[in-house]
């Protein structure tokens, strides 16, 4: 990907584009959250469209806008922890849970997401790039930083969890 000035935008507004709903989903299941993950991508598409890129090669420009979303996400997960340490520490210990946490689910599908958002931040990356995303090793290793190695070694540690899980939710219900 060239940074350079364009003077047609077109390619790069049809790229955005096609890629829009598919970051959204990427950035709502790295947050768990729909309402923010829109935010996530419209920000890295501002950051994106003050370059103004020449799309010469569309593979390469959307693994770019996935890492991209990743780290947006990684940055607002960040900052959640830090304002939930801080809300833990100044709420009294007998308070009950906000009524708005969300319900668990019956369903399989949304408890098996339940799940996933549970995973180390890696693993969770990882199942849901290599998974959901559909992405193969080697991009998956790209997209996160890591090598195919650390992909697949991740990849067995959060499935093997996720079955344990799943399989202890199975018997509960």
């Amino acid at each position: 990907m060239q940074l350079r000035p364009v003077t047609d935008a077109a390619p790069l507004v049809a790229l955005l584009e096609r890629q829009w709903m598919p970051l959204v989903r990427l950035a709502a299941l790295l947050v768990n959250d729909a309402d923010a993950a829109p935010d996530i991508v419209q920000d890295c598409y501002e950051a994106v469209w003050r370059l103004q890129p020449r799309v010469e090669d569309a593979d390469h420009f959307a693994a770019y806008l996935r890492k991209a979303v990743l780290n947006r996400a990684r940055s607002r997960l960040r900052r959640l922890r830090t304002v939930r340490r801080f809300l833990a520490q100044h709420r009294p210990d007998d308070d009950e849970p906000p009524a708005d946490r969300p319900v668990l689910a019956a369903e399989r599908h949304r408890e098996l997401l339940t799940r996933v958002d549970l995973l180390p931040a890696r693993q969770r990356e990882v199942i849901i790039l290599r998974y959901y995303c559909e992405l193969s090793e080697a991009e998956t290793a790209e997209a996160i930083g890591v090598s195919v190695g650390t992909v697949k070694s991740s990849a067995h540690r959060a499935l093997a969890t996720l079955r344990r899980t799943m399989k202890d939710f199975s018997d509960d219900h």
